[in-house]
């Protein structure tokens, strides 16, 4: 049923005011955008180079009894799930979540338990009956050092007191402003070798260097693990908000773009409407007229 010009004209004014709406969104998360990459751009390097220094530290220090090297033999662990507290931004977070049920459902001899970081994840995860055994909700957008090392900490706690076997990170790799990849890597138990960065060529004559160390190569080897971990953590959150501000930044421009084809189809439906109705008044002045 054709529509009338006076609702066609309601639908416009609406659609414009979405457009409105999306747009201002597309700009506070362009901005936010920016800000979370700067930070993640700039705490790259410091976890590269404290990387590279526990990498040096591992062939002085006895890094196999080391209980955060022990590799045990339990079912008992944990994914750390990172998503985002807030919607409107496509498929960022069902991607996410997809991507940890299959990772479960493809370990099923594996007694899981879920420590959510973010609203949307520890939502969704709740209401399918999962084992949550903590959540972080309410992060404001950004990354914080201080909630990054409590994280670091309580994840630590868990392995060290034997709570969980094994400890794995699902989040969101910032690629580019149009991609991020989600992700699956194991925070602990660590792995000797991947604490030696990939050679790219110019660092290698850093790590030829020869250190002194005070106390000791163990006692500063055991001194920095922890804050390597938080590192690990703090990174994690800045590629989170990265990947999450760009992805409602793209969101909401394709809204944008179709509020626009909306709009104008409409407009053109509406045009069409009115010389519809010009046409058949002329007609019925036209019909009277000869009428008489």
């Amino acid at each position: 049923m054709p529509q009338s010009t006076k609702e066609l004209r309601r639908r416009i004014r609406s659609i414009t005011a979405t457009k409105q709406i999306t747009r201002a969104m597309e700009m506070v998360s362009a901005a936010k955008l920016r800000r979370a990459q700067e930070v993640l751009l700039a705490g790259r390097p410091y976890a590269g180079r404290l990387q590279e220094l526990l990498s040096f530290l591992a062939s002085s220090a006895s890094v196999d009894s080391h209980p955060l090297f022990e590799a045990r033999e339990g079912d008992r662990e944990v994914m750390v799930v990172f998503t985002s507290d807030r919607g409107l931004c496509g498929g960022f977070n069902s991607n996410m979540m997809k991507l940890v049920e299959r990772h479960l459902a493809n370990h099923p001899e594996k007694d899981w338990s879920l420590y959510c970081i973010g609203k949307r994840g520890a939502e969704y995860f709740g209401k399918r009956g999962w084992q949550i055994i903590k959540r972080h909700v309410d992060l404001g957008g950004k990354p914080d050092s201080d909630l990054a090392t409590l994280i670091s900490h309580e994840l630590l706690e868990l392995f060290e007191s034997g709570q969980a076997d094994a400890v794995h990170l699902a989040y969101p790799s910032f690629v580019t402003l149009a991609i991020n990849k989600p992700i699956i890597v194991k925070f602990l138990n660590l792995d000797p070798a991947e604490l030696s960065p990939a050679e790219d060529g110019e660092g290698g004559s850093d790590r030829e260097l020869d250190y002194i160390l005070e106390p000791s190569a163990k006692q500063v080897f055991d001194s920095l693990l922890p804050r390597y971990l938080s590192s690990k953590i703090y990174i994690t959150m800045a590629e989170l908000f990265t990947s999450e501000h760009s992805a409602r930044m793209l969101a909401m421009n394709n809204a944008t773009k179709n509020c626009d084809e909306l709009a104008d189809a409409l407009t053109l439906q509406m045009n069409k409407a009115r010389q519809t109705q010009i046409t058949n008044e002329l007609i019925e002045i036209v019909s009277g007229a000869q009428a008489v």
